[in-house]
C-alpha cells in the first residue's frame, strides 16, 4: 500500500487514514512519500573513555567532554539480534540522548513502527554539555548535533519539536501536548519512553528574575547570552556556582574577554569529587588564570549591575550566569500517575510503575542512583527502548565521573573522595606545586576506591581501567 507523509509534523504512514496518527491534523496536510530506508551504513567508531560517548572517528577532541583522542578507543555501534517488526506507535519524550537512544534502539529491532520524539526544543538532540565548555563560541547547531536530520530522515523517526508535553493519559495511552501556536493536541502510543531531562535549578535568590540573569541548559540560552554581552557591552560577569558547569562558563566567558568572578557557597570547590587539598589548588589555579573565586559566599541580591554579598560587598556585573544544580523534570510523570520520588522511579529494565510507559536519562532514578550523566543518558535510553521492543535486558549501572578541561589546567575524580566519615582510606597522595599536578588515590581493604588527578590527568583511562576491576594496591604501585 502507498505511503503518505505528514506536512505537519514528518509522520509517514500508510494511505487511507482520516488523521494523522501522530498529531492528529487532517488528510488534506498528507502529501505521497516514499518509505525512508533503514540506515545499514556501517561507520567506523570510537569510544571515549572518559564519558562514554561513542561517536565516529576522526576527532581530536571528544565532542560532548572535551578530552583529547588519546582517550579514545575502538568501538562498534550497539548491535542486536532480537527483531519483532510490529504496527505498534513508539512515542519518546525529550530532545537529549537518551530520546535519540532510545529511537535508534527501537528501531534497530523494529523495522516497521513508527516512532515519534516530542520535545519542547526547535533542535534535534545535540551535546548539551558542549554549551557551558564554549559559551560564547559560534558552535553553530550543526557544531553540536549528535545526528543531522538525514540520519532521522533514513530511520523513519518524526520529530515534533517546539511541542510541550502537559499530561499523559495512561488508560487511554494518549498524550496531551501543546503546539508552538498556543493550540492542543493529542499524540496516541503504544509504548511510552519518559526522557524529559532535568532543568536549571534556581535559588530564590533577589533579583533573580532580570533579564541579565541566565541559566545555561540550551541552544537557545547561549544564544542570550551572547545578545546580553552585546547590548549591555558587557565587561564583567558572575557565575553564581562553582560546579563543574560554573567553571567551565566562567572559563568560556573569560575567553571571551570577560572579567569573570564565580561566587561558590560551599566552603571549597567540587567539594563532592575532590578533597580539600585538590580543592585548594584548583581555586589557586583558577585565580592565577584570571578568575576570581570566592567561596563560602552568601548572596543576597542580584542589581542591575552587580552581585551583592550578605556583609555588604558587590562584584559588578553586566550578566550574570546561574550555575546552581540540575533538577529533574518529573511534574508530567507525576500527573500522570507515574511513580516519582525526587526522579521518575524505574527498575533494572526501565520499567515504570504504569505498564508501557520507560524512564530514561537525567530525570530517571534506577537501582535508587539517579542517572545524570551523559554516559548514563546514553545507555539508560538503549536499554528503555530494546525493552520497549520487546526485549528484555537488564542495565549494567555506569560510574558517574567528574572531568573538566578548564583554567588551562584539567581535572578527573573517579569514586570517594575520602571523605566518608564512616569509612577508612589508605591514600597515595603526589603533589607538585611548581607544575600544579596533583594525585590522590584512595584504598579500602586493599582495593582502589577512588582517585583524584589535576593538572596531569595523562593516567586517567588507565585508572579508569582499574576502577571498574577495583584492582589491589600492589597491581597499581607495585
Amino acid at each position: 500500500m502507498a505511503k503518505v507523509k505528514c506536512q505537519v509534523c514528518g509522520a509517514i504512514f500508510e494511505e487511507g487514514e482520516e488523521k494523522c496518527p501522530v498529531c492528529g491534523v487532517s488528510k488534506d496536510n498528507f502529501i505521497p512519500a516514499d518509505e525512508a530506508p533503514v540506515d545499514t551504513e556501517e561507520k567506523k567508531m570510537v569510544k571515549c573513555l572518559v564519558c562514554g560517548a561513542v561517536f565516529e572517528e576522526g576527532e581530536d577532541v571528544c565532542p560532548v567532554c572535551g578530552v583529547g583522542s588519546e582517550n579514545f578507543m575502538p568501538a562498534t555501534a550497539s548491535s542486536t539480534s532480537f527483531r519483532l517488526d510490529t504496527d505498534e506507535k513508539f512515542v519518546i519524550l525529550g530532545g537529549g540522548p537518551a530520546a535519540k537512544s532510545a529511537a535508534e534502539a527501537i528501531r534497530d529491532r523494529n523495522k516497521s513502527a513508527m516512532i515519534t520524539i516530542i520535545t519542547q526544543e526547535s533542535y534535534l538532540p545535540y551535546n548539551r554539555p558542549m554549551l557551558t565548555k564554549g559559551i560564547v563560541r559560534d558552535f553553530g547547531y550543526n557544531g553540536l548535533a549528535i545526528e543531522g536530520p538525514d540520519w532521522y530522515e533514513r530511520n523513519n523517526v518524526f520529530f515534533m519539536s517546539d511541542t510541550e508535553v502537559v499530561r499523559i493519559d495512561t488508560k487511554a495511552k494518549l498524550i496531551d501536548v501543546r503546539l508552538q501556536n498556543g493550540g492542543h493536541g493529542g499524540v496516541k502510543y503504544d509504548k511510552l519512553v519518559y526522557a524529559l531531562g532535568a532543568y536549571c535549578f534556581v535559588p530564590p535568590i533577589k533579583g533573580s528574575d532580570k533579564s541579565h540573569v541566565v541559566s545555561v541548559r540550551s541552544i537557545a540560552d547561549t544564544e542570550r547570552v551572547k545578545a546580553i554581552i552585546a547590548e549591555r557591552k558587557a565587561s564583567k560577569a558572575v557565575c553564581i556556582g562553582g560546579g563543574v558547569m560554573g567553571l567551565e562558563g566562567a572559563w568560556g566567558l573569560k575567553e571571551g574577554g570577560l572579567d569573570v568572578t564565580v561566587l561558590e557557597t560551599a566552603p571549597g570547590l567540587l567539594p563532592k569529587q575532590l578533597d580539600d587539598p585538590a580543592s585548594a589548588m584548583l581555586e589557586d589555579i583558577c585565580n592565577r588564570e584570571g578568575v576570581r573565586i570566592v567561596t563560602g559566599a552568601k548572596i543576597t541580591e542580584i542589581t542591575d549591575d552587580a552581585v551583592v554579598l550578605d556583609d555588604g560587598t558587590e562584584f559588578e556585573a553586566q550578566l550574570v550566569i546561574m550555575s546552581t544544580g540540575m533538577r529533574p523534570y518529573t511534574k508530567v510523570a507525576e500527573d500522570s500517575g507515574i511513580t516519582v520520588d525526587k526522579w521518575v522511579v524505574a527498575n533494572g529494565r526501565m520499567e515504570t510503575n504504569v505498564k508501557d510507559v520507560y524512564a530514561a536519562g537525567d530525570c530517571a532514578v534506577i537501582y535508587g542512583q539517579p542517572q545524570a550523566f551523559w554516559a548514563q543518558a546514553i545507555e539508560t535510553g538503549r536499554i528503555a527502548g530494546a525493552n520497549a521492543a520487546g526485549e528484555a535486558l537488564e542495565y549494567t549501572p555506569i560510574g558517574s565521573s567528574l572531568v573538566i578541561e578548564a583554567m588551562n589546567t584539567s581535572v578527573f575524580a573517579l569514586g570517594t573522595n575520602g571523605k566518608d566519615p564512616d569509612r577508612q582510606f589508605k591514600t597515595v597522595e603526589r603533589r607538585d606545586e611548581v607544575k600544579g599536578t596533583y594525585e590522590k588515590y584512595f584504598f579500602a581493604d586493599g582495593r582502589i576506591e577512588g582517585v583524584i588527578l589535576l593538572g596531569d590527568i595523562s593516567r586517567m583511562a588507565t585508572m579508569m581501567d582499574k576502577m571498574s576491576r577495583h584492582a589491589s594496591y600492589e597491581e597499581i604501585f607495585g
